[in-house]
């Protein structure tokens, strides 16, 4: 009866990556905090039966935009961002994410995901995230991730960290990357 009911829930909900999450809060739990906003954020993983694609040899796209998740979960958490936030009423959601993939993430291999904050706005904070294989430490694939502070003010999140006190200068693939992203909204409202 039992696994009656374990086939239910894998059927209806994505249960591997509900204990994933629960891993991951116990893994925060035991990690090092109170680490500066500027610092990088280091966590690992290993591509498994559950993250391939088709082809059965290599990450599926979608699981690298997961893996990004778990590694901002890491960020938030380790750097006390997330507490700031929510202490204020805010929140934070993705906006925008790309992904460049250099070289295949093949099933079996551990890789580590290195976190940066490395830029802001007013309402956004821009990471970039680098996928880098243990064995050989190659950059797998890169990814720069914007997310939406909602809710609260992001300056006043931001005055609480001393590492903030002055905006680094907008890294010329950020700004080109947003005219990008700008356009592309001007085109589809202009559809409407």
């Amino acid at each position: 009866m039992w696994w009656m009911l374990i086939a239910v829930l894998y059927i209806a909900f994505d249960v591997n990556y509900f204990i994933r999450a629960i891993f991951t809060v116990i893994v925060i739990l035991f990690s090092k905090r109170g680490l500066k906003l500027s610092d990088t954020i280091t966590t690992y993983g290993i591509c498994t039966t559950q993250d391939i694609d088709m082809m059965l040899n290599h990450m599926n796209n979608a699981r690298y935009l997961r893996e990004l998740d778990f590694a901002r979960y890491h960020w938030y958490a380790r750097t006390g961002f997330w507490s700031k936030v929510r202490a204020m009423g805010g929140s934070a959601v993705q906006a925008t994410v790309t992904v460049r993939y250099r070289k295949m993430l093949s099933l079996g291999l551990p890789f580590r995901i290195e976190t940066n904050m490395v830029w802001w706005d007013d309402k956004c904070l821009f990471f970039e995230h680098k996928f880098i294989t243990l064995f050989d430490g190659f950059v797998r694939a890169v990814a720069t991730s914007r997310q939406a502070v909602t809710n609260v003010k992001l300056e006043e999140v931001l005055k609480q960290f001393d590492e903030c006190a002055t905006r680094p200068e907008q890294p010329e693939e950020i700004r080109l990357w947003m005219e990008s992203v700008e356009e592309s909204s001007r085109r589809l409202r202009k559809d409407r």
